[in-house]
Order: C-alpha cells, then sequence, then structure tokens
C-alpha cells in the first residue's frame, strides 16, 4: 500500500507540473483578452496573489468597474469536459482516456470568499465568477454560473451593464488589491508548495477510505444511480469518491 500511495503522488506531481505550465499559457491568453476592455471603464488585474486568514489564494484575473467586480478561473484544458454545478469533480475525456479535476465553479466561489474577507466587502458588493476555457476545450457541461469559452468573456463582461459601484469604489478596490498582492517569489513557491501537499494529502486520505472533508470515515452506499462510495457523515458531508 505504501508504494502504491508514493507513486500516486509522484504522479500528482508530474500531473500538476505539466498542468501548471499549460495554465500558465491559457491565463496569458485570456489576460490579452481581458486588455482589450475599455480601460477608462475597467481595471484589470492579472495572476493575483492575496493572504487571508485561510493562506494565500492565487487567481487567475479580476476586472473591476462601475459594474461589479469579475473573478475569472482560467482552464486551459483540451478534450470533453462533462460536469454540473454541485459536483466535486469535473471529467475530462480525450479519446478513451478519463481525467478528474476540481470543479473549477467551486474553486473560483472560495476565491471570491477570499477577495471579500480580504477587502472586508458584504453580501451587497457586486462579485460575478465566471470560468474560461480556451478553445481546446469542448464544454459538455450543465451549470447556472457562467462557465464559456475564452473567446465569449468580453461580451459576457460587457453585458453586465447595470451601475452598481461608484467610480470612487472602483479605484479603491483595484488600487487596494494591487497593495495586497503578494509579488514575492519566495512566497508563491510556497503556495505551489503546499498546493501540491494539499493534493497528496488529499489523495492518500482517500485512499485509506477517509473523508478528506470531514475525516469521517468512506463507505459504500446505494444510491438512484446504483452503489457508490460516500461520506459515512451524510447528509452533512456529501463527498463522494470518483
Amino acid at each position: 500500500m505504501g508504494i502504491i500511495i508514493i507513486l500516486i503522488i509522484i504522479m500528482l506531481i508530474i500531473k500538476f507540473n505539466g498542468a501548471k505550465i499549460k495554465g500558465n499559457v491559457g491565463e496569458k491568453r485570456v489576460a490579452n483578452i481581458l486588455s482589450t476592455l475599455d480601460n477608462t471603464k475597467y481595471k484589470v488585474i492579472n495572476n493575483l496573489m492575496i493572504r487571508t486568514e485561510r493562506g494565500t489564494t492565487q487567481i487567475d484575473h479580476v476586472v473591476i468597474s462601475i459594474y461589479g467586480i469579475f473573478v475569472i478561473e482560467t482552464k486551459n484544458y483540451k478534450g470533453l469536459i462533462f460536469g454540473s454545478e454541485n459536483d466535486e469533480n469535473w471529467t475530462q475525456v480525450i479519446y478513451k482516456n478519463k481525467g478528474k479535476f476540481r470543479n473549477p465553479i467551486k474553486q473560483n466561489y472560495g476565491h471570491v470568499l477570499s477577495i471579500r474577507e480580504r477587502l472586508s466587502l458584504d453580501s451587497s458588493t457586486n462579485i460575478n465568477p465566471i470560468v474560461v476555457f480556451t478553445n481546446r476545450a469542448t464544454l459538455k457541461v450543465n451549470t447556472k454560473s457562467p462557465v464559456m469559452y475564452d473567446n465569449n468573456v468580453i461580451d459576457y463582461i460587457r453585458s453586465c451593464n447595470s451601475i452598481v459601484m461608484s467610480i470612487d469604489m472602483v479605484t479603491r478596490i483595484y488600487y487596494d488589491l494591487l497593495m495586497f498582492n503578494i509579488d514575492s517569489k519566495d512566497v508563491r513557491k510556497e503556495h505551489v508548495h503546499n498546493i501540491k501537499s494539499n493534493l497528496s494529502e488529499r489523495e492518500k486520505k482517500i485512499q485509506n477510505n477517509i473523508c478528506p472533508r470531514c475525516g469521517k470515515a468512506l463507505v459504500m452506499r446505494n444510491g438512484k444511480n446504483g452503489r457508490f462510495i460516500g461520506c459515512s457523515g451524510f447528509p452533512k458531508c456529501r463527498f463522494i469518491r470518483n
């Protein structure tokens, strides 16, 4: 069992580094697209990293305007992408190969919470999470939250044209985020290391039939679509092993 876990950890690290390179390419592409927004109306910050009580958070893109704050998570995946709003993980299919990745809607929701927490913004401040895929992917998703291709993101942002913030507030939020942005290479390296460690620890727990969310046992359960492995803490914890 120990050797299997070590091999899984090594595979996760290799996969993470490959995904990071592809992710950087996608983020640069979306950054270039966002640069076409009218800079007198929209303030754009790319590759933002802020610290909260829960640790550091890296956010691909933030757009601030009188029409609201847009928090954008970019995915540069190829193949068919399947998923729905509340899934723990989404599925990437390339020919006969399948892979799982964290639901980007839930991932981006964490980014929104981090911005609210760092800037002490209440729920009345309009923050719009957007998940963007490059055109390498074919989306087969069922969501209420906006999930789109990168060539549609500008039109979506411009379609949100109700004024919800003053120019003074836009300026304050923009400069506060720039002030809180972490440029330190050491801190950013530590952030990447923590992500890798969290992935490894999560996989260890799942392999040992421990729920990575609440720490209770994973057990075989019966559902409408057949048997599956889920958390024994249901309904308080709804984790499902994919």
